[in-house]
Protein backbone atom coordinates (compact mmCIF):
# COMPACT_ATOMS: atom_id res chain seq x y z
CA UNK A 1 0.00 0.00 0.00
CA UNK A 2 2.33 2.39 0.74
CA UNK A 3 4.86 1.33 -2.44
CA UNK A 4 1.40 1.95 -4.19
CA UNK A 5 0.56 5.16 -2.55
CA UNK A 6 4.43 6.91 -3.22
CA UNK A 7 3.56 5.55 -6.92
CA UNK A 8 0.59 7.66 -7.16
CA UNK A 9 2.39 10.54 -5.65
CA UNK A 10 5.21 10.46 -7.76
CA UNK A 11 3.71 10.03 -10.83
CA UNK A 12 0.84 12.58 -10.46
CA UNK A 13 3.08 15.31 -8.73
CA UNK A 14 5.38 14.85 -12.49
CA UNK A 15 1.93 15.19 -14.23
CA UNK A 16 0.97 18.62 -12.10
CA UNK A 17 4.09 19.72 -12.47
CA UNK A 18 3.92 19.13 -16.04
CA UNK A 19 0.94 20.20 -17.03
CA UNK A 20 -0.49 22.78 -14.38
CA UNK A 21 1.94 24.84 -12.94
CA UNK A 22 2.82 28.40 -14.69
CA UNK A 23 6.87 28.31 -14.72
CA UNK A 24 8.82 31.77 -16.16
CA UNK A 25 11.50 31.28 -18.33
CA UNK A 26 12.97 33.59 -20.30
CA UNK A 27 10.39 36.25 -19.08
CA UNK A 28 7.51 34.32 -20.29
CA UNK A 29 5.09 32.63 -17.92
CA UNK A 30 3.56 29.20 -19.49
CA UNK A 31 2.89 25.49 -18.04
CA UNK A 32 6.64 23.72 -18.42
CA UNK A 33 4.93 21.38 -21.45
CA UNK A 34 4.14 25.04 -23.30
CA UNK A 35 7.91 25.95 -22.44
CA UNK A 36 9.36 22.93 -24.03
CA UNK A 37 6.47 22.55 -27.14
CA UNK A 38 7.85 26.20 -28.34
CA UNK A 39 11.43 25.03 -27.77
CA UNK A 40 10.82 22.25 -30.17
CA UNK A 41 8.79 23.74 -32.19
CA UNK A 42 10.91 27.21 -32.81
CA UNK A 43 14.03 25.43 -33.20
CA UNK A 44 13.67 22.20 -34.70
CA UNK A 45 10.58 23.35 -37.26
CA UNK A 46 13.24 21.49 -40.12
CA UNK A 47 13.06 18.41 -38.27
CA UNK A 48 8.87 18.22 -37.48
CA UNK A 49 8.37 19.16 -40.84
CA UNK A 50 10.53 16.60 -42.39
CA UNK A 51 8.92 14.07 -39.97
CA UNK A 52 5.53 15.34 -41.53
CA UNK A 53 6.93 14.69 -45.38
CA UNK A 54 8.05 11.19 -43.94
CA UNK A 55 4.81 10.02 -41.97
CA UNK A 56 2.72 11.62 -45.24
CA UNK A 57 4.38 9.58 -47.22
CA UNK A 58 4.07 6.42 -44.93
CA UNK A 59 0.37 7.44 -44.83
CA UNK A 60 0.03 7.43 -48.95
CA UNK A 61 2.08 3.67 -49.29
CA UNK A 62 0.00 2.02 -46.46
CA UNK A 63 -3.12 3.40 -47.29
CA UNK A 64 -2.60 2.31 -51.00
CA UNK A 65 -1.60 -1.30 -49.54
CA UNK A 66 -4.86 -1.54 -47.30
CA UNK A 67 -7.73 -0.58 -50.15
CA UNK A 68 -5.74 -3.41 -51.89
CA UNK A 69 -5.20 -5.89 -49.19
CA UNK A 70 -8.75 -5.41 -47.26
CA UNK A 71 -6.56 -6.37 -44.03
CA UNK A 72 -3.15 -6.62 -42.92
CA UNK A 73 -3.87 -9.20 -40.15
CA UNK A 74 -2.01 -6.75 -37.81
CA UNK A 75 -4.22 -4.45 -35.39
CA UNK A 76 -1.88 -1.79 -34.89
CA UNK A 77 -1.84 -1.82 -39.14
CA UNK A 78 -5.32 -2.41 -39.53
CA UNK A 79 -5.73 1.07 -37.39
CA UNK A 80 -3.32 2.79 -39.14
CA UNK A 81 -3.99 1.97 -42.70
CA UNK A 82 -7.53 0.04 -42.75
CA UNK A 83 -10.54 2.23 -43.02
CA UNK A 84 -13.35 3.21 -45.71
CA UNK A 85 -12.90 3.92 -48.93
CA UNK A 86 -13.64 7.65 -48.61
CA UNK A 87 -11.78 7.98 -45.74
CA UNK A 88 -8.72 6.70 -47.47
CA UNK A 89 -9.13 8.87 -50.07
CA UNK A 90 -9.11 11.57 -48.00
CA UNK A 91 -6.19 10.76 -46.20
CA UNK A 92 -4.03 10.10 -49.56
CA UNK A 93 -5.52 13.56 -50.77
CA UNK A 94 -4.61 15.53 -47.56
CA UNK A 95 -0.79 13.63 -47.39
CA UNK A 96 -0.33 14.22 -50.91
CA UNK A 97 -0.96 17.85 -50.94
CA UNK A 98 1.30 18.33 -47.85
CA UNK A 99 3.93 16.88 -49.69
CA UNK A 100 3.21 18.99 -53.49
CA UNK A 101 3.03 22.05 -51.11
CA UNK A 102 5.73 21.78 -49.00
CA UNK A 103 8.33 20.77 -51.88
CA UNK A 104 6.62 23.79 -54.11
CA UNK A 105 5.62 21.29 -56.75
CA UNK A 106 2.00 22.33 -57.23
CA UNK A 107 1.24 23.52 -60.64
CA UNK A 108 0.86 27.32 -60.79
CA UNK A 109 -2.62 27.99 -60.91
CA UNK A 110 -3.56 25.67 -58.40
CA UNK A 111 -0.43 26.54 -56.12
CA UNK A 112 -1.59 30.08 -56.14
CA UNK A 113 -4.78 29.13 -54.00
CA UNK A 114 -3.40 26.00 -51.98
CA UNK A 115 0.13 27.05 -51.24
CA UNK A 116 -0.35 30.45 -50.39
CA UNK A 117 1.21 32.03 -47.48
CA UNK A 118 -2.20 32.31 -46.10
CA UNK A 119 -3.71 28.81 -47.27
CA UNK A 120 -1.50 25.55 -47.18
CA UNK A 121 1.56 26.84 -46.28
CA UNK A 122 0.31 28.56 -43.30
CA UNK A 123 -0.54 24.95 -42.49
CA UNK A 124 2.65 23.53 -43.14
CA UNK A 125 4.84 26.07 -41.63
CA UNK A 126 2.93 27.15 -38.36
CA UNK A 127 0.13 24.87 -37.78
CA UNK A 128 0.88 21.30 -38.21
CA UNK A 129 4.44 21.69 -36.63
CA UNK A 130 2.71 22.97 -33.69
CA UNK A 131 0.13 20.41 -33.58
CA UNK A 132 2.23 17.50 -33.92
CA UNK A 133 4.66 18.56 -31.46
CA UNK A 134 1.58 19.25 -28.93
CA UNK A 135 0.42 15.51 -29.87
CA UNK A 136 3.94 13.94 -29.20
CA UNK A 137 4.52 15.67 -25.78
CA UNK A 138 0.92 15.51 -24.54
CA UNK A 139 -0.13 12.15 -25.75
CA UNK A 140 2.94 10.31 -24.37
CA UNK A 141 2.73 12.45 -21.16
CA UNK A 142 -0.54 12.60 -20.05
CA UNK A 143 -0.96 9.30 -18.45
CA UNK A 144 1.23 10.70 -15.70
CA UNK A 145 -2.52 12.59 -15.17
CA UNK A 146 -4.39 9.93 -15.95
CA UNK A 147 -2.83 6.08 -15.62
CA UNK A 148 -1.72 6.59 -12.15
CA UNK A 149 -4.79 7.40 -10.27
CA UNK A 150 -5.13 10.86 -10.37
CA UNK A 151 -8.10 10.45 -11.80
CA UNK A 152 -9.78 8.26 -9.47
CA UNK A 153 -8.32 10.65 -6.58
CA UNK A 154 -9.88 14.24 -8.06
CA UNK A 155 -12.66 12.30 -9.29
CA UNK A 156 -14.15 11.10 -6.16
CA UNK A 157 -14.13 13.96 -4.41
CA UNK A 158 -15.53 16.36 -6.38
CA UNK A 159 -18.11 13.54 -8.42
CA UNK A 160 -21.27 15.28 -6.75
CA UNK A 161 -20.14 18.82 -7.86
CA UNK A 162 -19.82 17.75 -11.64
CA UNK A 163 -22.70 15.81 -11.87
CA UNK A 164 -25.27 18.54 -10.39
CA UNK A 165 -23.29 21.11 -13.08
CA UNK A 166 -22.88 19.04 -16.28
CA UNK A 167 -23.95 15.72 -15.47
CA UNK A 168 -20.66 13.64 -16.16
CA UNK A 169 -18.35 11.68 -13.43
CA UNK A 170 -16.58 13.68 -11.21
CA UNK A 171 -13.36 12.11 -12.43
CA UNK A 172 -14.37 14.43 -16.05
CA UNK A 173 -12.49 16.92 -14.22
CA UNK A 174 -8.98 15.82 -15.01
CA UNK A 175 -10.07 16.31 -18.96
CA UNK A 176 -11.39 20.06 -17.88
CA UNK A 177 -8.07 20.74 -16.48
CA UNK A 178 -5.70 19.48 -19.18
CA UNK A 179 -8.30 21.40 -21.70
CA UNK A 180 -8.51 24.75 -19.18
CA UNK A 181 -4.54 25.02 -18.17
CA UNK A 182 -2.85 22.62 -21.09
CA UNK A 183 -4.28 22.30 -24.79
CA UNK A 184 -8.15 21.86 -25.97
CA UNK A 185 -7.36 19.00 -28.63
CA UNK A 186 -5.94 16.95 -25.59
CA UNK A 187 -8.81 17.28 -23.61
CA UNK A 188 -10.53 15.90 -26.17
CA UNK A 189 -7.97 12.96 -26.60
CA UNK A 190 -7.96 12.25 -23.33
CA UNK A 191 -12.08 11.86 -22.87
CA UNK A 192 -11.67 9.27 -25.58
CA UNK A 193 -9.46 7.42 -24.11
CA UNK A 194 -11.31 7.20 -20.92
CA UNK A 195 -14.20 6.47 -23.34
CA UNK A 196 -12.37 3.51 -24.17
CA UNK A 197 -11.36 2.55 -21.10
CA UNK A 198 -15.16 2.12 -19.83
CA UNK A 199 -15.46 5.41 -17.60
CA UNK A 200 -17.73 7.02 -19.12
CA UNK A 201 -21.40 6.55 -20.98
CA UNK A 202 -21.35 7.52 -24.84
CA UNK A 203 -23.43 10.46 -23.65
CA UNK A 204 -20.95 11.47 -20.68
CA UNK A 205 -17.91 11.83 -23.47
CA UNK A 206 -20.35 14.00 -25.96
CA UNK A 207 -20.48 16.34 -23.31
CA UNK A 208 -17.39 16.04 -21.77
CA UNK A 209 -15.51 16.38 -24.99
CA UNK A 210 -17.80 19.01 -26.63
CA UNK A 211 -17.82 21.25 -23.11
CA UNK A 212 -14.64 21.02 -21.55
CA UNK A 213 -12.26 21.22 -24.63
CA UNK A 214 -11.45 25.27 -24.42
CA UNK A 215 -8.34 26.11 -25.95
CA UNK A 216 -5.66 26.31 -22.82
CA UNK A 217 -4.31 29.67 -21.54
CA UNK A 218 -1.03 29.90 -23.86
CA UNK A 219 -2.92 30.05 -26.57
CA UNK A 220 -5.11 32.53 -24.98
CA UNK A 221 -2.70 35.22 -23.97
CA UNK A 222 -1.54 34.82 -27.88
CA UNK A 223 -4.96 35.74 -29.28
CA UNK A 224 -5.05 38.60 -26.27
CA UNK A 225 -2.55 40.10 -27.99
CA UNK A 226 -3.52 39.74 -31.28
CA UNK A 227 -6.92 41.59 -30.64
CA UNK A 228 -5.02 43.99 -28.76
CA UNK A 229 -6.85 43.00 -25.51
CA UNK A 230 -3.36 42.28 -23.37
CA UNK A 231 -4.22 45.69 -21.30
CA UNK A 232 -7.52 43.18 -19.74
CA UNK A 233 -6.50 40.14 -20.36
CA UNK A 234 -7.62 38.69 -16.79
CA UNK A 235 -11.31 39.97 -17.12
CA UNK A 236 -11.33 38.66 -20.97
CA UNK A 237 -10.05 34.97 -19.69
CA UNK A 238 -12.19 34.86 -16.78
CA UNK A 239 -15.01 35.72 -19.08
CA UNK A 240 -14.38 32.93 -21.26
CA UNK A 241 -14.02 30.18 -18.28
CA UNK A 242 -17.31 31.58 -16.74
CA UNK A 243 -18.84 31.85 -20.20
CA UNK A 244 -17.54 28.42 -21.06
CA UNK A 245 -18.82 26.94 -18.25
CA UNK A 246 -22.25 28.29 -18.11
CA UNK A 247 -22.47 26.99 -21.82
CA UNK A 248 -21.43 23.36 -20.59
CA UNK A 249 -24.46 23.51 -18.03
CA UNK A 250 -26.34 24.43 -20.80
CA UNK A 251 -25.14 21.74 -23.18
CA UNK A 252 -25.07 18.74 -21.00
CA UNK A 253 -28.95 19.41 -20.53
CA UNK A 254 -29.75 18.82 -24.14
CA UNK A 255 -31.52 15.70 -25.35
CA UNK A 256 -28.05 14.51 -27.58
CA UNK A 257 -30.45 11.52 -28.92
CA UNK A 258 -27.85 10.13 -30.84
CA UNK A 259 -25.32 9.32 -28.04
CA UNK A 260 -26.79 6.36 -25.68
CA UNK A 261 -26.21 6.25 -22.29
CA UNK A 262 -23.79 2.50 -22.54
CA UNK A 263 -20.69 2.32 -22.21
CA UNK A 264 -17.91 1.49 -25.04
CA UNK A 265 -16.11 -1.31 -22.99
CA UNK A 266 -16.86 -2.40 -19.31
CA UNK A 267 -14.47 -0.74 -17.25
CA UNK A 268 -13.48 0.16 -13.44
CA UNK A 269 -14.90 3.33 -13.04
CA UNK A 270 -14.63 4.78 -9.11
CA UNK A 271 -17.73 4.45 -6.85
CA UNK A 272 -19.19 7.55 -6.39
CA UNK A 273 -21.02 7.20 -3.21
CA UNK A 274 -18.17 7.31 -1.07
CA UNK A 275 -16.29 10.71 -1.98
CA UNK A 276 -14.42 10.47 1.76
CA UNK A 277 -10.38 11.85 1.28
CA UNK A 278 -9.58 8.23 2.68
CA UNK A 279 -11.45 5.84 0.07
CA UNK A 280 -9.94 8.66 -2.66
CA UNK A 281 -6.33 7.85 -1.55
CA UNK A 282 -7.05 4.28 -1.65
CA UNK A 283 -8.83 3.89 -4.93
CA UNK A 284 -5.84 6.26 -6.02
CA UNK A 285 -3.28 3.91 -5.12
CA UNK A 286 -5.04 0.88 -6.14
CA UNK A 287 -5.15 1.66 -9.95
CA UNK A 288 -1.11 3.47 -9.60
CA UNK A 289 -0.33 -0.43 -8.32
CA UNK A 290 -2.00 -2.20 -11.08
CA UNK A 291 -0.48 0.29 -13.95
CA UNK A 292 2.85 -0.58 -15.46
CA UNK A 293 4.89 2.32 -16.53
CA UNK A 294 5.86 0.25 -19.68
CA UNK A 295 2.48 -0.76 -20.92
CA UNK A 296 1.47 3.18 -20.86
CA UNK A 297 4.28 4.34 -22.56
CA UNK A 298 3.89 1.47 -25.73
CA UNK A 299 0.33 2.45 -25.55
CA UNK A 300 0.89 6.28 -25.63
CA UNK A 301 3.78 5.43 -28.81
CA UNK A 302 1.31 3.83 -31.00
CA UNK A 303 -1.42 6.52 -29.86
CA UNK A 304 1.10 8.90 -31.48
CA UNK A 305 1.68 7.07 -34.45
CA UNK A 306 -1.93 6.56 -35.40
CA UNK A 307 -2.43 10.16 -35.34
CA UNK A 308 0.60 11.23 -37.18
CA UNK A 309 -0.26 8.34 -39.94
CA UNK A 310 -4.08 8.59 -39.98
CA UNK A 311 -4.84 12.19 -38.56
CA UNK A 312 -2.59 14.78 -39.83
CA UNK A 313 -3.55 14.18 -43.80
CA UNK A 314 -7.24 14.88 -42.98
CA UNK A 315 -5.99 18.16 -40.84
CA UNK A 316 -4.15 19.34 -43.53
CA UNK A 317 -6.90 18.95 -46.27
CA UNK A 318 -9.90 19.97 -44.30
CA UNK A 319 -7.58 22.91 -42.42
CA UNK A 320 -6.36 23.95 -46.37
CA UNK A 321 -10.23 23.82 -47.26
CA UNK A 322 -10.96 26.12 -44.84
CA UNK A 323 -8.36 28.56 -45.38
CA UNK A 324 -8.84 28.86 -48.86
CA UNK A 325 -12.68 29.66 -48.55
CA UNK A 326 -11.98 32.49 -45.81
CA UNK A 327 -8.32 34.06 -47.87
CA UNK A 328 -10.10 33.38 -50.77
CA UNK A 329 -13.26 34.00 -51.71
CA UNK A 330 -16.16 35.42 -50.08
CA UNK A 331 -18.12 32.19 -49.01
CA UNK A 332 -18.40 33.54 -45.32
CA UNK A 333 -19.45 37.15 -45.81
CA UNK A 334 -22.18 36.31 -48.43
CA UNK A 335 -23.21 33.43 -45.80
CA UNK A 336 -23.71 36.06 -42.77
CA UNK A 337 -24.67 38.96 -44.40
CA UNK A 338 -27.99 38.29 -42.77
CA UNK A 339 -26.28 38.82 -39.53
CA UNK A 340 -25.64 42.09 -40.01
CA UNK A 341 -29.03 43.93 -39.40
CA UNK A 342 -29.23 42.02 -36.36
CA UNK A 343 -26.06 42.88 -35.08
CA UNK A 344 -27.27 46.66 -35.68
CA UNK A 345 -30.24 46.09 -34.13
CA UNK A 346 -28.75 44.86 -31.09
CA UNK A 347 -26.55 48.33 -30.37
CA UNK A 348 -23.46 47.55 -33.19
CA UNK A 349 -22.34 50.05 -35.76
CA UNK A 350 -23.15 48.74 -39.99
CA UNK A 351 -19.30 48.91 -40.53
CA UNK A 352 -18.93 47.11 -36.89
CA UNK A 353 -21.08 44.83 -37.52
CA UNK A 354 -19.57 44.44 -40.92
CA UNK A 355 -16.57 42.67 -39.31
CA UNK A 356 -18.30 40.85 -36.73
CA UNK A 357 -20.50 38.55 -39.11
CA UNK A 358 -18.46 36.80 -40.81
CA UNK A 359 -15.91 36.29 -37.53
CA UNK A 360 -18.77 34.68 -35.70
CA UNK A 361 -18.93 31.55 -38.18
CA UNK A 362 -15.46 31.58 -39.68
CA UNK A 363 -14.31 29.91 -36.39
CA UNK A 364 -15.34 26.69 -37.80
CA UNK A 365 -12.70 26.21 -40.30
CA UNK A 366 -9.73 27.46 -37.81
CA UNK A 367 -9.35 29.18 -34.25
CA UNK A 368 -7.16 32.00 -35.61
CA UNK A 369 -9.32 33.04 -38.54
CA UNK A 370 -11.86 34.99 -36.52
CA UNK A 371 -9.30 37.02 -34.82
CA UNK A 372 -7.56 37.62 -38.17
CA UNK A 373 -10.65 39.22 -39.77
CA UNK A 374 -11.82 41.65 -36.25
CA UNK A 375 -8.50 42.44 -35.54
CA UNK A 376 -8.52 45.80 -37.52
CA UNK A 377 -11.96 46.41 -36.33
CA UNK A 378 -12.10 49.78 -34.40
CA UNK A 379 -14.44 48.64 -31.77
CA UNK A 380 -12.92 46.88 -28.42
CA UNK A 381 -16.47 45.82 -27.48
CA UNK A 382 -16.48 44.03 -30.93
CA UNK A 383 -13.25 42.37 -30.69
CA UNK A 384 -13.96 41.41 -27.29
CA UNK A 385 -17.16 39.63 -28.22
CA UNK A 386 -15.75 37.89 -31.02
CA UNK A 387 -12.53 36.52 -29.29
CA UNK A 388 -14.71 35.20 -26.34
CA UNK A 389 -17.24 33.93 -28.64
CA UNK A 390 -14.39 31.93 -30.55
CA UNK A 391 -12.86 30.41 -27.59
CA UNK A 392 -16.73 29.58 -26.20
CA UNK A 393 -17.55 27.90 -29.67
CA UNK A 394 -14.47 25.21 -28.89
CA UNK A 395 -15.16 23.67 -32.66
CA UNK A 396 -12.83 24.08 -35.63
CA UNK A 397 -12.38 21.80 -38.21
CA UNK A 398 -8.21 22.15 -38.51
CA UNK A 399 -7.93 20.66 -34.88
CA UNK A 400 -11.06 19.68 -32.60
CA UNK A 401 -13.75 19.08 -35.41
CA UNK A 402 -11.28 16.34 -36.66
CA UNK A 403 -10.47 14.76 -33.81
CA UNK A 404 -14.39 14.61 -32.12
CA UNK A 405 -15.10 12.89 -35.76
CA UNK A 406 -11.67 10.47 -35.22
CA UNK A 407 -12.81 9.55 -31.87
CA UNK A 408 -14.47 6.37 -30.38
CA UNK A 409 -17.16 8.30 -29.46
CA UNK A 410 -19.05 8.27 -32.45
CA UNK A 411 -19.36 12.15 -33.93
CA UNK A 412 -19.88 12.89 -37.38
CA UNK A 413 -19.68 16.09 -39.91
CA UNK A 414 -23.25 16.89 -38.97
CA UNK A 415 -22.70 16.52 -35.28
CA UNK A 416 -20.25 18.44 -35.32
CA UNK A 417 -21.46 21.32 -37.17
CA UNK A 418 -24.89 20.80 -35.16
CA UNK A 419 -22.47 21.54 -31.43
CA UNK A 420 -20.66 24.50 -32.86
CA UNK A 421 -24.14 26.31 -33.47
CA UNK A 422 -25.59 25.15 -30.70
CA UNK A 423 -22.92 25.88 -28.60
CA UNK A 424 -22.70 29.90 -30.87
CA UNK A 425 -26.10 30.13 -30.10
CA UNK A 426 -25.85 29.77 -26.42
CA UNK A 427 -22.33 31.49 -25.62
CA UNK A 428 -22.97 34.52 -27.53
CA UNK A 429 -25.68 36.49 -25.42
CA UNK A 430 -23.39 35.58 -22.23
CA UNK A 431 -20.29 36.97 -23.83
CA UNK A 432 -22.00 40.04 -25.20
CA UNK A 433 -23.74 40.75 -21.90
CA UNK A 434 -20.30 40.34 -20.31
CA UNK A 435 -18.83 42.86 -23.19
CA UNK A 436 -21.90 45.44 -21.73
CA UNK A 437 -20.83 45.26 -18.24
CA UNK A 438 -17.59 46.08 -18.95
CA UNK A 439 -18.40 49.00 -21.61
CA UNK A 440 -20.25 50.22 -18.73
CA UNK A 441 -17.41 49.85 -16.39
CA UNK A 442 -15.05 51.63 -18.66
CA UNK A 443 -12.95 48.70 -19.00
CA UNK A 444 -13.78 48.72 -22.93
CA UNK A 445 -14.68 51.43 -25.51
CA UNK A 446 -17.19 50.46 -28.28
Amino acid sequence: MVINTFKFGFYSFIGIWLFLVPVVIGGESAMLLGHIKSYIVNGYVGVVKSLMIGFATVTIVGTILGIKKKSFNDKVLDEFFISSKFVSIVRIIGATSLILIAYNLMPNVIGDVLADEGTGLMMIDELLPTILVTFLLEVMLIPLLTSFGLVEFIGTLIAPYMRRLFRVPGYAAIDALASFVGDGTIGIVVTDQQYEKGYYTQKEAAIIATSFSLVGISFAIMMADLLRLSHIFGYFYGSIVVCTILTGVVISRLPLKKFKDSYYTEGEAPNEKDTSMGYALRLASDVAGKTKATKVLKDSFIKVLTIYVTFTPVIMLVGTIGLVLAEKTTVFQVITAPMVPILEFIGFKKEIAEYMAPSMIIGITDMWLPAVFIKDCPSELARFVIGGLTFSQLIYFSETGIILMNSKIGFNFIDVMKIFFLRSIVAFPMIYGVGLIMLKIGLLVN
